[in-house]
């Protein structure tokens, strides 16, 4: 009973000199597909391992995890396959369950030692797999995220907000470059003001200080009647 070693898999994640970028921060998992069967609730919990290595076969690092099927009672047994039995027997739903197994949850790849190879390693000999897949998905935080997990929305926002500003430059630039412009482009522009209407603010304005100001000829003429009545006054005296 049983397998003669371990259960293994070599994956090959790049041909060229590295895949992953440096200083973002990686989760690496495997993803397990495993029959219900007795053997692998008899097994209970067993290791699974997997080594990042670089070109040349160089470790870079190494992660062992422990995991198990899930456990259901016989009753839950009972009830799921008296419901799911039309499925089951149409092959539409299989008597499996998928494990999903973090081997690392923040892992940094070496600038100077780029992965290239992953090995995975199920160390149970009587382990029964149907297949497994390694996922190897980046940590995006903040803008990173924002873009991965909404591009639509993101792509939008972002168009919008340099289209704004770029309006907002133009419309500012054009609005000092027309307080700059010759008077004759001004006028076949028409951002010159009308001169007539100008004129008829000045002459307005001129006609508004002097019906408010007095008129100098009128304070000579009552400065020279005061004059000749002291002198009256002084031939009479």
């Amino acid at each position: 009973m049983g397998i003669c070693s371990f259960p293994y898999a070599y994956v090959q994640l790049t041909r060229k000199s590295s895949i992953l970028m440096s200083g973002q921060l990686y989760r690496i998992r495997l993803i397990l597909e495993m029959p219900e069967s007795n053997v692998n609730k008899d097994l209970g919990m067993f290791m699974v391992c997997t080594q990042m290595r670089a070109k040349g076969g160089v470790l870079v690092s190494s992660s062992c995890r422990s995991t198990m099927l899930r456990y259901r009672s016989k009753l839950h047994e009972y009830i799921r396959t008296a419901v799911m039995a039309p499925l089951l027997m149409s092959d539409v739903v299989e008597e499996k369950q998928t494990i999903q197994v973090d081997l690392f949850t923040e892992f940094d790849d070496d600038p100077n030692q780029p992965v290239t190879d992953a090995y995975v390693e199920l160390q149970s000999r009587y382990v029964q797999v149907y297949g497994g897949q390694l996922h190897i998905e980046a940590h995006f935080t903040g803008l990173r995220y924002l873009m991965y997990n909404w591009p639509k929305f993101s792509a939008l926002f972002g168009i919008s907000t340099n289209l704004f500003f770029i309006t907002l430059v133009f419309a500012l630039s054009w609005y000092h470059l027309q307080e700059g412009l010759p008077e004759f482009i001004k006028s076949k522009l028409g951002t010159t003001p009308d001169k007539d209407e100008d004129n008829k603010k000045l002459i307005g304005k001129i006609k508004l200080e002097k019906e408010e100001s007095p008129s100098m000829f009128e304070g000579d003429v009552l400065l020279e009647e005061f004059m000749q009545l002291e002198e009256k006054e002084k031939k009479t005296s």
